[in-house]
């Protein structure tokens, strides 16, 4: 349940109505019901940044759970984490926190320092109330230093992050210099973590890496109510929410039936079919398939080399 109120996410709001709210935890419990038992829902706030509506964010997650028993998780920068914060969230039926982390090596100008909030999970995650390491973004120029970056994580967490790459529209293709980089270093960090710690590496380009082969979604319930919701229309209204996959992951229609990888691109993510100003549709699509060629050769070639 994202915090935003375009698709653009140029503008955040926080003012969710009561009314809207209990839509969406209707629709997830009417999912509940009808989806098969093997079918995991999870429910997460996410934004923006969830953890700005302060105690209004307790009243969210109240609403959700009491309606369908699922108790949300937050993705959030950590900033605002303290133990007011923790004591609140575990009486008020939040799951578990996903923090975002900068890349240490390479912070944004201006975004929360990766240290600080590094120390914070240290300091307030436990198993009553687990905190995890959420997602790195990382641009091009970092793939040379992903095994140092993930040395420095798992030093200080003994787990890594979800490593993802700039996407939407940030994403700029890689050089061939940079898919050689990306190939070496995911070659060491398999070698070296593999035994140690869950690996989720890039998981808008090889899903099937990141979640295990199981098969992962994402459906946004703005505060645009963009699926046009109403309390009178949900029966219907699921059915079009969920056929929103459809648009959300696309076939790909890859004619290379050779490549061994052919099986797992047979739906990918919008946002590689969709033209930007840095890269077009057919500059994605093409930089979409040599990362994935990079990424899931390069992890399997180090999977030999456990036996």
């Amino acid at each position: 349940m994202p915090f935003f109120t375009r698709r653009d996410r140029k503008k955040i709001s926080y003012d969710i109505s009561d009314e809207l709210l209990d839509i969406y935890a209707s629709l997830i419990f009417q999912a509940k019901k009808i989806l098969p038992p093997n079918i995991e829902i999870q429910c997460r706030f996410s934004g923006g940044e969830p953890l700005a509506l302060n105690d209004k964010l307790f009243r969210f997650s109240e609403r959700i759970y009491n309606v369908t028993r699922i108790k949300p998780y937050i993705l959030t920068n950590g900033t605002k984490i303290d133990q007011d914060f923790i004591d609140s969230a575990r009486k008020n039926h939040i799951n578990f926190l996903a923090v975002s982390l900068e890349n240490p090596l390479n912070p944004s100008t201006g975004a929360p320092h990766p240290k600080e909030i590094i120390n914070k999970i240290t300091r307030y995650n436990s198993s009553n109330f687990p905190i995890i390491p959420g997602v790195t973004i990382v641009r091009n120029e970092d793939f040379k230093n992903l095994y140092s970056m993930c040395r420095i994580f798992y030093k200080k967490l003994k787990v890594l992050p979800t490593i993802n790459e700039l996407s939407f529209q940030a994403f700029i293709p890689p050089t061939k210099k940079q898919l050689k980089d990306l190939y070496e270093n995911i070659f060491k960090i398999v070698s070296f973590f593999y035994l140690k710690t869950p690996i989720r590496l890039f998981p808008y380009i090889s899903p099937e890496l990141c979640y295990g082969g199981l098969k992962h979604y994402i459906i946004e319930l703005d505060l645009e109510n963009k699926h046009h919701l109403t309390k009178n229309n949900l029966d219907k209204g699921l059915f079009k929410v969920l056929n929103q996959l459809n648009i959300s992951y696309p076939k790909l229609n890859c004619e290379d039936y050779n490549c061994e990888w052919h099986n797992e691109c047979e739906r990918i993510k919008w946002v590689w079919h969709a033209s930007f100003e840095k890269a077009n549709a057919e500059k994605r699509l093409k930089s979409y398939c040599e990362m994935k060629k990079t990424i899931n050769n390069s992890f399997f070639e180090a999977l030999k080399s456990f036996k």
